[in-house]
C-alpha cells in the first residue's frame, strides 16, 4: 500500500490482511485484538461453511483438518473478482486451477479434486441458470437449426467424478475419459447422464450452432472423425437428437 494514501485507507488494508492472513499481517494500532479476532472468525467461518454447502462431495472425502487448510488457503490467497457470495464457489475453481495447483500443499490433494469440484460446481450453476423452459417448439428438427440450452453442459473428466464418494477415492487416472452431461429437467431438477466421445463432440459443435442444420452438422462429424461408417453417426447422432430434444437439452438456435 503506497504511504501517499490517506491513513484510514492504509488501515483499511492492513486490516484486511490481518483478516485474510493473521499469521503473516499485523494488526493495525488502535484496534482491539479481541474484537479484530471475533471479525475474522466470522468472515472465515461464513466462506468455509459456504465452501462445504456447495462441495459437499469434496468436503465429505476430506479430513477436518485439510478442509480447514485448504479454505484458510482459499481465504488468505485469492482475490476474488465479484462481491457476491453466489459468485464463491466460481472463484474457488479459478483459485484450485490457478493457484492451488502450483502450491506445494497440492502434493497431498486428490489428484482428481479440480475435476470433482469443477462437477459439483457445474452442478450449482445449471441449478441457478435461469433460462426458461418455455423454449420455442422444436416440430422438425431437421429442418431448423438447432443448439444446447445454457442450462446443459457436456463434460470431459479424466476421472468419474459422478462416482466419488468415501468409498470410491481412484488413486489413478483411468484408462478411459468420463463423458457426462449435466442438465436441468422441466421440474427444475439437476440431472446427469453418462455419454460418450461422439455425442459429447456432437453437443460441443452444437454449443455455438446459430444457423446450421443438424444434417450437414453430422456429416461433418463422421468425416472429422474418420468414422468407417458414417450412416451410423448420421443415425445414432439423430437418435441422440431427437431424445436431448424430449429432455430440453437441445434446443432451437432460433
Amino acid at each position: 500500500m503506497p504511504l501517499d494514501k490517506p491513513n484510514f485507507i492504509q488501515t483499511q488494508h492492513q486490516f484486511t490482511q490481518y483478516i485474510r492472513s493473521p499469521e503473516s499481517a499485523p494488526l493495525p494500532t488502535g484496534i482491539e485484538k479481541r474484537r479484530a479476532e471475533v471479525y475474522r472468525d466470522l468472515l472465515f467461518n461464513n466462506i468455509e461453511n459456504f465452501l462445504a454447502d456447495n462441495f459437499p462431495v469434496l468436503r465429505q472425502i476430506t479430513s477436518d483438518q485439510d478442509w480447514q487448510a485448504l479454505a484458510r488457503d482459499f481465504f488468505s490467497q485469492h482475490s476474488c473478482q465479484s462481491p457476491y457470495f453466489a459468485d464463491i464457489p466460481g472463484e474457488f475453481i479459478d483459485y484450485l486451477q490457478n493457484h492451488r495447483i502450483n502450491s506445494p500443499q497440492a502434493k497431498k490433494d486428490y489428484p482428481f479434486m479440480l475435476e470433482l469440484a469443477h462437477y459439483e460446481w457445474v452442478e450449482l450453476v445449471v441449478s441457478i441458470n435461469d433460462e426458461p423452459h418455455d423454449q420455442q417448439a422444436i416440430i422438425e428438427p431437421k429442418k431448423q437449426p438447432l443448439t444446447v440450452a445454457s442450462s446443459a453442459w457436456p463434460l470431459c473428466y479424466q476421472y468419474p467424478v459422478h462416482e466419488i464418494s468415501a468409498s470410491f477415492l481412484p488413486a489413478k487416472t483411468p484408462a478411459q475419459a468420463t463423458y457426462l452431461v449435466v442438465y436441468r429437467n422441466s421440474d427444475d431438477e439437476v440431472v446427469f447422464l453418462t455419454s460418450n466421445p461422439m455425442t459429447h463432440a456432437l453437443l460441443n459443435r452444437l454449443s455455438d450452432n446459430k444457423d446450421q442444420l443438424i444434417e450437414p452438422v453430422l456429416k461433418q462429424l463422421a468425416i472429422d472423425t474418420q468414422h468407417p461408417n458414417p450412416s451410423l453417426v448420421m443415425q445414432g447422432g439423430t437418435s441422440i437428437v431427437e431424445d436431448f430434444i424430449s429432455r430440453g437439452i437441445i434446443i432451437s438456435a432460433s
